[in-house]
């Protein structure tokens, strides 16, 4: 029996998926275990296995499609049977690790379609199915959407793919007909008559549908350029959507429902620096400075675990796992993956694990496991100069370590004896956000001066 592979929900806040990449085209076979697609979620690229052995019969979407979760986007079975009839039929075996499943009719059953899609009844009311690919090489080729309804489409209840329009705009620029009028004034003005609706008999385009043309058109390039009315010219518009728009979304939640207080200390770098280098001499695994402060505020985190916490509801939970996460600059945006269990692990354990991540974090490859459960975090923006900066909460945490650059400045030191001199030492600044709901004043300023202890005699973190 035919299954239908959907768009699978990866994670609690998944709401779509955009499709990366198919590994199997129509007609290819597909073993169990095999990729079969690669999506990217609000977080991070995965890739998808086959669940079953068969022969992909049709892709319903393109690569760079973006669909809601559950929509069906692939179908898998036998050579010998017909795909149309089983998306017609709607009673079709979903992936394995779901139940048998009806597709049910948007429109029978009274409900909205899921978007980007739309039933064969809706197309003969004038609604297009069509996907959101498609929908913009539609834009680009200039096929205006009164066209849309005289395409086939050959994705998933008959909805319109890219591969149906670039097979509709060939035969479409060979039947271009026009009026000799028409033909005139688009000359004249240097448009491309191919692009145009006509409103004549079959099709043919009139005089007047050259002159709406031409208003769109200038409309059309100033659009493209751009120009506010208060004389900015924008260079590029893109979507807020994405990692980006849950990274927003998030943050914004954290600075308005979780009071914010700071708490900031300077760190002498220099000892630790030192112990950085012995270690690396003598170890194969290289560690790095961010490993030492994770390390340190692991340490930090179980003397008081009052940081370690959440508000859940009207209930505060203190976490005898310490889950580090270590914010990472990825393709689509900022990505936390965390170190699970830190506080049974080693400096050179720690430095192992976060190598990994940041590695797979960097190439998109992260599990949502891998990025999910963190309860505390750290953002260290030293590597690009920064003095000093203010960190958001990640919410649902408690908490977040603003980590600095490290830069030579004159201090004033004390000998035993209680002598006074200035000297140059390599100074980092740390600065702590805390939820002032959750975390109490001492307990983050404890928790600071704790943090300058373990980073200034870091001989305690190698134990």
């Amino acid at each position: 029996m035919a299954e239908i592979i959907i768009m699978p929900k990866l994670g609690f806040n998944m709401s779509e998926g955009k499709l990366i990449k198919w590994y199997k085209q129509e007609g290819d076979f597909l073993k169990k275990g095999e990729p079969l697609f690669c999506i990217e979620t609000d977080k991070t690229n995965i890739d998808i296995e086959g669940t079953g052995d068969g022969i992909v019969l049709r892709l319903l979407i393109t690569e760079g499609d973006t669909v809601p979760v559950t929509t069906p986007i692939c179908v898998v079975g036998d050579s010998n049977e017909d795909v149309d009839m089983i998306l017609t039929q709607g009673k079709v075996q979903t992936p394995r690790s779901q139940e048998e499943r009806a597709i049910p009719d948007p429109v029978q059953a009274g409900g909205q379609p899921e978007r980007g899609f739309v039933s064969p009844e809706l197309r003969d009311k004038g609604k297009i199915k069509i996907t959101p690919r498609a929908k913009r090489v539609a834009l680009e080729m200039k096929i205006p959407v009164e066209e849309w309804s005289n395409i086939s489409g050959t994705g998933f209840q008959a909805g319109i793919c890219e591969k149906d329009l670039l097979a509709y705009a060939k035969t479409r620029d060979k039947k271009a007909k026009a009026s000799p009028l028409a033909k005139k004034i688009a000359s004249e003005n240097d448009l491309d008559i191919r692009g145009i609706y006509g409103s004549g008999a079959a099709g043919k385009i009139m005089a007047e549908d050259v002159r709406n043309a031409l208003t769109k058109e200038g409309a059309a390039q100033g659009l493209n350029r751009e120009d506010t009315e208060d004389g900015r010219v924008i260079r590029e518009s893109l979507p807020y959507a994405g990692i980006r728009r849950i990274i927003g979304e998030r943050l914004s939640m954290s600075a308005s429902t979780a009071p914010h207080v700071y708490f900031t200390q300077k760190v002498n770098m220099e000892k630790l620096l030192n112990a950085r280098k012995q270690v690396n001499e003598a170890s194969s695994v290289k560690v790095s400075v961010t490993d030492f402060i994770v390390r340190a505020v692991t340490m930090a985190l179980e003397k008081y675990p009052g940081v370690n916490a959440s508000l859940d509801g009207d209930t505060i939970l203190q976490f005898e796992s310490v889950n580090v996460g270590v914010a990472v600059a990825a393709p689509g945006g900022l990505i936390v993956p965390n170190i699970k269990n830190a506080e049974k692990m080693s400096l050179v354990e720690i430095a192992e694990a976060s190598a990994l991540l940041i590695d797979k974090a960097r190439e998109g490859k992260l599990l949502p496991s891998e990025y999910a459960g963190g309860t505390f975090t750290i953002s260290n923006l030293g590597m690009f100069g920064i003095d000093n900066f203010t960190a958001i909460i990640n919410p649902p945490e408690a908490a977040i370590l603003a980590i600095s650059a490290t830069k030579e400045e004159p201090i004033v030191v004390v000998d035993q004896e209680g002598k006074k001199d200035i000297q140059i030492k390599p100074m980092m600044n740390i600065q702590l956000s805390a939820d002032h709901r959750i975390i109490d004043g001492l307990l983050a300023a404890q928790f600071t001066a704790e943090m300058k202890v373990l980073l200034e005699n870091p001989m305690g973190l190698l134990i």
